[in-house]
This record gives structure tokens, C-alpha cells and sequence, in this order.
């Protein structure tokens, strides 16, 4: 390899998430995790959620992107989730707050049963924040798991669903908030 073979090929691997294949999400919580939030003790918002990966926001993994910042697309999720049992979230001077990290994202292929399928997995630290201190947290591992064929925001929105889920379902969160 000559020395302009080897700054081109540079070149492209520095830019490579330039040219991610950019994807819309309109995730919309569908599931039916039964949590009723209707009755909370304290008043709750959902917070920023910031990104520890470092590069592009809209990132989502390997050589996709969304049309819109994945701290974003968690927090909208995050929302969701407690809306969908009933909680009527605050946006100002809340006693708590749910705030988070996304720590990483990785798509892998897998078999499923000889069906190659994509997996999506976003693990973020997500914390319950009050009186000036962290009160709980834990790290959610938000795994999706679609058929090659259908694509990464099916297994975006399945991630998501099961975020939400780990969420509303571990007792030590929910003894806090009810």
C-alpha cells in the first residue's frame, strides 16, 4: 500500500459515522407493564439523560443513526413508561427525579432458531435523584431482538420496551417512588 492508499483509507474509517444509514423513530410504549403509578407519593420528573459513548448523539450503533439524539429517544420512552401507569409527571420542582446515562450501544447478529436476527443492546444508568442526593440506581439493559429482514428500529423500540419494563418492575425503584 502506497502512502495515499493508506491516508484514504484513514480518511474513511475517521468519517465512517458520517455515513451511517440514518433511520426515524417514532417510538410509541405499547406494552402493558400493569405498574400503576396513578397514586405516586412524591411528585416525579424525568430529567436529561446524557451520553457517555462520546461521538455522535444521534448514534445509535454500528452504522445507524436516528433523526434525533438517542438521550432523547430514552427520555421520551422514560415517560412514556410512567405515563402509561397512570403518573402525572412534573416538568418543574419535582421531589424526584429520574435521571440517566447511556453507557453503550451494540448491534450484534444472532441466531435465533436459524432465523438471523439483529440484536440491540443499550445498556444506561439511570438514577432516582432527591433531597440533594441519589436515593437508587441501577444500570438497565435494554435488549431488542428482530429478524435481520425487519430492520433496526423494530429492534429499537423492543429495547425500549424492555427498559421500561425493568424499570417498572424492580421493587427497591418502585419503594421509593410509592
Amino acid at each position: 500500500m502506497n502512502l495515499r492508499q493508506i491516508l484514504i483509507a484513514a480518511l474513511l474509517i475517521m468519517s465512517a459515522p458520517a455515513f451511517a444509514a440514518e433511520v426515524s423513530v417514532d417510538y410509541t410504549y405499547t406494552g402493558n407493564h400493569r405498574t400503576d403509578f396513578s397514586n405516586l407519593r412524591v411528585s416525579l420528573a424525568v430529567v436529561d439523560i446524557t451520553d457517555d459513548r462520546g461521538g455522535e448523539p444521534n448514534h445509535i450503533a454500528e452504522d445507524y443513526s436516528a433523526d434525533a439524539p438517542l438521550t432523547d429517544i430514552i427520555r421520551d420512552a422514560l415517560i412514556q413508561g410512567f405515563e402509561h401507569g397512570g403518573a402525572e409527571l412534573a416538568t418543574e420542582d419535582s421531589d424526584m427525579q429520574v435521571a440517566g446515562r447511556i453507557l453503550s450501544s451494540q448491534l450484534q447478529t444472532v441466531d435465533r432458531g436459524g432465523v438471523e436476527s439483529l440484536q440491540l443492546t443499550i445498556r444506561t444508568n439511570v438514577a432516582l435523584q432527591g433531597r440533594g442526593r441519589t436515593i437508587w440506581e441501577t444500570t438497565l439493559f435494554a435488549r431488542g431482538t428482530v429478524p435481520m429482514d425487519e430492520g433496526i428500529v423494530p429492534a429499537l423500540n423492543a429495547a425500549m420496551d424492555r427498559m421500561i419494563r425493568e424499570l417498572v418492575s424492580d421493587d427497591y425503584f418502585l419503594i421509593e417512588i410509592q
